[in-house]
């Protein structure tokens, strides 16, 4: 897996030695984005642009870059080589799309469109372009994920059978939500992320995981309810609170799958071989311990045997610039990866194909459904989607 850290032209004094970025968008998810940024010396912040002229100021007057008059202003700045598009998810995807067709690479936040047919438009059009694409959430470049996928793709737990992935983060309608505020003071958007469901807004963050050790998914199913739609009167639409999945892998291991927003939180994946389990307690924090249990031979009547857990050496220091919140999340190292892409002329490892399979997935979760016969999910039969089983991971969190 690429270091997004090492994003350097090949060779050539003269060569572009960082890509120009601006945020199309300043809201709430952008101070993720923008704490972490300085830890990307191939990412070079140019700006940003939002219809709400003063989150635009406050973005710059922080993390740098000036102010853009309109998206058109953006667009037509040649120095500009990426635009991270963490615009509302209803204009995902007509923001991505004008960016494309004015031949700049882009990042944008979750999902990379709200629907499949539209987010298959916007990867055709990126390829006929020659452009890169890449979708959120990129914590697969955490050094929790990555000493996790290297102990994988290692062996050390034998071949890996099953997993039990977790993203429960607690009943959402009885927290605080409309208190809370990012670095610089934007309220988080409920309106906009609870209509929009804990699958579409989650499950990324353990399927990115999952894909990277296992490879696509090749065939599943999924159920979900809404069990407090009462709890928000607020909202005129609220999405199923809760989701189970089952998933297989292209290499045959198998996933439990939950998220929703209705069970205490809990964030852990689990990783059961034949010779052993590997775990980690929380995904959303770059420096979770990622905990062994090799398989040990028992006797008598017991149903145990694994050895005591052992934490993993993380295979990364911690990132210097950090985002301090109830998470520490590698926001920016899918933007570094992409700049790395640019400079190198390679492919992001979060690559059109591999956001758009996980968009698929996730849809079909939201939508509690499976696949049909004559409804494949997309990608499934891509080998290289495997990225985990084939390159020795080293991005940095």
């Amino acid at each position: 897996m690429p270091n997004p850290e090492t994003g350097r032209a090949s060779s050539g004094a003269a060569q572009q030695q960082a890509v120009g970025l601006v945020f199309v968008g300043c809201g709430y998810a952008a101070d993720f984005y923008g704490a972490t940024l300085a830890n990307y010396p191939q990412v070079d912040v140019k700006g940003a642009f939002d219809i709400d002229g003063e989150r635009a100021r406050t973005f710059v007057a922080e993390y740098g870059g000036r102010v853009y008059e309109s998206l058109e202003a953006v667009l037509a700045d040649p120095e500009v080589g990426i635009v991270a598009n963490l615009t509302p998810v209803s204009q995902h995807h007509p923001v991505t799309k004008a960016a494309l067709l004015t031949g700049k690479h882009v990042y944008s936040e979750k999902p990379l469109a709200p629907a499949l047919d539209q987010a298959t438009e916007l990867v055709e059009l990126a390829a006929e372009r020659g452009l890169l694409l890449s979708s959120a959430p990129s914590t697969v470049f955490s050094r929790s994920a990555q000493t996790l996928v290297k102990a994988v793709g290692d062996g050390l737990i034998g071949a890996p059978r099953l997993a039990y992935a977790n993203l429960d983060m607690g009943a959402l309608a009885f927290m605080p939500y409309t208190e809370w505020r990012s670095r610089r003071g934007v309220p988080w958007p409920y309106m906009d992320e609870v209509p929009n469901g804990c699958v579409m807004e989650h499950a990324g963050y353990q399927l990115s995981w999952l894909i990277a050790m296992f490879g696509p998914v090749v065939r599943m199913a999924g159920h979900n309810a809404l069990l407090l739609g009462h709890e928000w009167p607020t909202l005129t639409e609220v999405a199923p609170d809760v989701s189970f999945g089952f998933l297989e892998f292209a290499n045959g291991a198998v996933c439990r799958i939950s998220i929703g927003w209705v069970a205490p939180a809990d964030m852990a994946l689990t990783i059961v071989g034949d010779q052993g389990c590997l775990s980690v307690k929380d995904v959303w924090q770059a420096s979770s311990p990622v905990l062994l249990q090799r398989r040990i031979k028992a006797s008598g009547k017991t149903n145990g045997y694994l050895a005591e857990a052992e934490q993993l050496p993380f295979i990364l220091p911690a990132a210097v610039h950090r985002y301090e919140d109830t998470h520490d999340l590698t926001v920016g190292a899918g933007i570094a990866d992409m700049a790395r892409a640019v400079l190198t002329g390679g492919q992001p490892f979060l690559s059109a194909d591999f956001s758009l399979h996980i968009l698929d997935v996730s849809l079909r979760l939201a939508e509690g459904r499976g696949v049909a016969e004559d409804v494949p999910l997309l990608h499934a039969d891509d080998a290289k989607l495997a990225h985990g089983r084939e390159t020795t991971p080293d991005g940095r969190g």
